[in-house]
């Protein structure tokens, strides 16, 4: 068994001179992130909710984008709203609904990118117990 590790994420958070705001930076990029208002944030910049939305966005986009396109295609372009539906009442996460517009450049459906993307998507996979993803795939823009 190999001991041998690759470092895939290196973050580094901290506090800021506003209660309940947080700035989290890599290797070149800088978030700022705040605590709810319910926790005593100020609930203006993303929240951590947001920001784990993101990232399944993020990987969508990246997925949906290039997923089955042959060399010399173009790829896809790709639009997605998200956001968490939850009862008022309980302490869970909700469920995920993207709505994802996916250009057809060639003759992969929406639903076959989504299908791809839930068997790849590292992220997803981790979290889809916790927090459930619908997908509302639609396609736009004439096949070739």
């Amino acid at each position: 068994m190999s001991d041998k590790v690759t470092v895939t994420s290196n973050l580094h958070g901290r506090t800021t001179d506003v209660r309940g705001r947080y700035t989290i930076a890599g290797p070149g990029f800088e978030l700022v992130s705040d605590g709810s208002v319910r926790s005593g944030g100020p609930g203006e910049e993303a929240s951590s909710l947001d920001l784990l939305v993101a990232s399944l966005v993020s990987c969508a986009l990246n997925a949906f984008r290039t997923d089955f396109v042959r060399s010399g295609q173009p790829e896809r372009k790709v639009e997605i709203f998200a956001r968490i539906e939850r009862k008022v009442e309980g302490d869970y996460l909700g469920t995920l609904v993207m709505e994802c517009f996916i250009d057809q450049v060639d003759h992969v459906t929406p639903e076959q990118l989504v299908t791809e993307y839930k068997k790849r998507c590292r992220i997803y996979n981790a979290l889809k117990e916790s927090l459930p993803v619908v997908f509302v795939p639609h396609a736009s823009g004439p096949l070739p």
